[in-house]
This record gives structure tokens, sequence and C-alpha cells, in this order.
């Protein structure tokens, strides 16, 4: 009887896991890369996977250091656990954003632009892939390029008053401001120094791509055109 009852209960434990957790063991780690990527095609590594690590994955919350309630979102694997392929009303992680209950209603929140992106990566298959000459480097004013860059990347923690460290990126005039008084600083964060402590290095879960940091640079040393 004990041992039955041992396979009984390590049944429902299986179960639960399997009901809970929506992510296969060999899914890859590995993004595909996709060349010239279609006017609809959504890139997790650009544009999906920087929501989760600078809204959700943020120190204190759910990033690695933290993980509250057991939960991490700075990877593909450990995001999927929560998400449903096709089928965003089924994902568990895009039902608590829609609902408004991530991120917390006194951090910065997701614009509508960027829950449809995710969406629109759930709708698609929710594939980790990440797109090659997706990123341009003669664009970079805030407008065309920065902006949208700093809201995907960094606006997570800093994009509301007064913002983590007090470090505050939600305005043009904002981030001039910042920059200006701290360029060398904001420079080797982003390039993610190995001068500066790990936690001053920005964005803290990993590195924009070379291209995202060239852009930012150009538009520093060109003295941050709208």
């Amino acid at each position: 009887m004990k041992k039955i009852a041992l396979l009984a209960g390590s049944l429902c434990i299986l179960i639960y896991a399997c009901k809970h957790d929506m992510i296969s063991a060999n899914v890859s780690q590995t993004p595909v890369p996709i060349t010239n990527p279609a006017s609809d095609s959504v890139c997790f590594t650009a544009e999906v996977l920087p929501l989760f690590q600078s809204y959700c994955g943020s120190k204190g919350c759910h990033g690695s250091g933290s993980a509250e309630e057991g939960v991490s979102l700075e990877t593909y694997f450990n995001i999927m656990k929560g998400i449903s392929p096709g089928n965003p009303n089924n994902s568990k992680y895009f039902s608590v954003i829609t609902k408004g209950e991530m991120p917390p209603k006194n951090s910065p929140q997701l614009s509508s632009a960027q829950v449809a992106v995710i969406q629109k990566w759930i709708n698609q298959g929710a594939k980790n892939t990440t797109c090659i000459n997706a990123c341009d480097t003669s664009k970079y004013t805030y407008t065309n390029a920065i902006q949208s860059l700093l809201a995907t990347n960094c606006n997570g923690c800093h994009g509301s008053m007064p913002g983590s460290g007090g470090v505050y990126l939600g305005t043009l005039t904002a981030a001039k401001n910042y920059i200006t008084a701290n360029k060398a600083l904001f420079l080797n964060a982003i390039n993610h120094s190995a001068t500066l402590p790990a936690a001053q290095r920005m964005p803290p879960a990993a590195k924009m791509s070379d291209c995202q940091v060239q852009q930012l640079t150009k538009w520093i040393n060109a003295n941050m055109p709208n």
C-alpha cells in the first residue's frame, strides 16, 4: 500500500508540473537566426526578451537574483514556463500582464504597443528567434530609434519618476539631462564595462546587441538629437 501511495503521489506531482509548466525539456535555448525578417515577424531576443527582463525581471522581482515567488523571467526557457504557443489567452504570464497584475501598479507599466508585441509573438508560435539585419546603425535619432530602444531595454526600471537608483530616462529631456551629467558612466554601463560593478552594467540581465550599443553611442556623440 505504501508503494501504491508513493506512486500515486508521484503521479500527482507529475500531472501538476505538466499542467503549470507549459515548456518541454527539449525546447532549444539557442535562438534561431532569421535574416531580413518579414515586417510582421517578432524577434524574441530583440523585442520580447528585453521586455520581460526590464519590466518583470528587475531587481527585487522576477530576476535571477531574486526570483519572487520562485519565478525568474530572464531567459527563454523560464519565460516559456508560463506561455502557451499560439494561445495568448491560455498563457499565464500574458494573462497577468493584461489583467494589470504585473508589473506591480507602483512600477513602470508596459505600453499597449509593447503588450501587443508580446501577444503577436505568442500568436506566431512563441519561438526563440533572433533577427539578423533588423537593427540599423544609420538610425540613431530619438524618434526613429532611441526612444523605442530605451522603452524596451531600460524603462522597466527607469521609465517613471524617480527611477531606480534615481535614474529617470522616461522622456527625451530627462534622458539628455542624466546622460549629459553622467556620459562616461552611461557609456561604460551600456558596454558592460569590466571597470564597473555588475550591478551598474545596464541592462543588468544581459548586454544589448552591439548594434543597439552603437545606436546609443552615435546618438550621444551627436548631442542626442530628437
